[in-house]
Order: C-alpha cells, then sequence, then structure tokens
C-alpha cells in the first residue's frame, strides 16, 4: 500500500518538479487549466488505480478487467488515480467535473478546442471505434499530456502522440 507523503517529501517533490517541468518546456500559464495542471503536476509518479475521485488518490477497485493485472485485481492494493479521477481531483473543486472520461467529454463537448487552439489545461480524449470515449489527459503544453495511462503505471508526462493510439484520439475540450 502507498503511503501519502510527509510534508518534507511533498516540498522537494514540489521543487525538483518544478525543476524539471521549467527543464522540459512544461507550459505553466494564469487561469483555471492552468491551475488544473499545476495541482495534477504535483501528483507526478502516483500510482494508477481504477477508480478515485476529487478528494485525491483512492484505493482503486475492480470491474469488468479493469483494474487488473497479471490476471489478478491490482486496483484494490493500490492507492492513486485512473485518468478521469486525475482530472476530477485537478479541477476540483473550482470546476466540478463528472466521475469518467465520457462523462467528461459530454460535460464539456460544447467547448471543443481545435489542436491549433490547444492551451495548458485542456481535456484530450481518446475513444474506441465505436465513439465511446475510454480516455482523459491535461493538454501540458509543447504537444504534451500529463495523464494517468493504466494499471501497473503511474501518473506522467508523455508526447501526446504516445499517449494512447494516436488513431483513438477525439479532440480536446475546454473545461
Amino acid at each position: 500500500m502507498a503511503k501519502e507523503p510527509t510534508a518534507y517529501e511533498s516540498e522537494i517533490l514540489a521543487a525538483s518538479l518544478r525543476a524539471y517541468l521549467s527543464e522540459t518546456g512544461f507550459a505553466f500559464t494564469s487561469g483555471a487549466g492552468s491551475q488544473a495542471l499545476r495541482r495534477a503536476a504535483a501528483r507526478i509518479g502516483t500510482p494508477y488505480a481504477y477508480g478515485g475521485g476529487p478528494d485525491g488518490p483512492g484505493r482503486g477497485f475492480c470491474d469488468n478487467g479493469n483494474g487488473s493485472s497479471g490476471g489478478r485485481c491490482a486496483a484494490t492494493s493500490t492507492i492513486g488515480f485512473d485518468c478521469s479521477s486525475l482530472v476530477q481531483y485537478a479541477y476540483w473543486p473550482h470546476t466540478q467535473l463528472p466521475r469518467t472520461a465520457a462523462a467528461q467529454y459530454q460535460a464539456t463537448a460544447h467547448r471543443p478546442v481545435s489542436h491549433g487552439e490547444l492551451r495548458p489545461g485542456d481535456l484530450l480524449f481518446w475513444a474506441h471505434r465505436n465513439g465511446s470515449i475510454y480516455h482523459v489527459g491535461l493538454y501540458a503544453g509543447s504537444g504534451r499530456v500529463l495523464h494517468a495511462p493504466r494499471t501497473g503505471r503511474q501518473v506522467e508526462v508523455v508526447a501526446l502522440d504516445s499517449a494512447m493510439p494516436a488513431s483513438d484520439y477525439r479532440g480536446a475540450t475546454r473545461a
């Protein structure tokens, strides 16, 4: 079971994270999106746990194969975020997004953002061929996404085109 970091550990992590993000061109600006991105960035390295919510990392659960790894339920012994709970946490309480990636898309679809207009904190979505949304992340600037990818991984920043299959990219919205 993962433990919450002490205040001292959090300060050290935050300082090293700011230095890393600055060196890699991670874009912090002003506004709700940038505040959400900042809040989520403080959770880089947090384990993926299917489940979670707006109050912070939580114990996961397994449902229809989600949260499983190697044929066993890994989520119930992990404290962390899944993709949508990380996004929900990042924006909470300023913007109260729904719990799932599909519901977050529905709640923000009326504010689409083209690739050329992306700003830090915009929501990025991926969908199956049938159109059902299965993943969400936060645009981190410079063609990168901050997200919680899947069971067995941690919250991370990666190139947008390598976060999920490029053919599944659905688009972006603004919260």
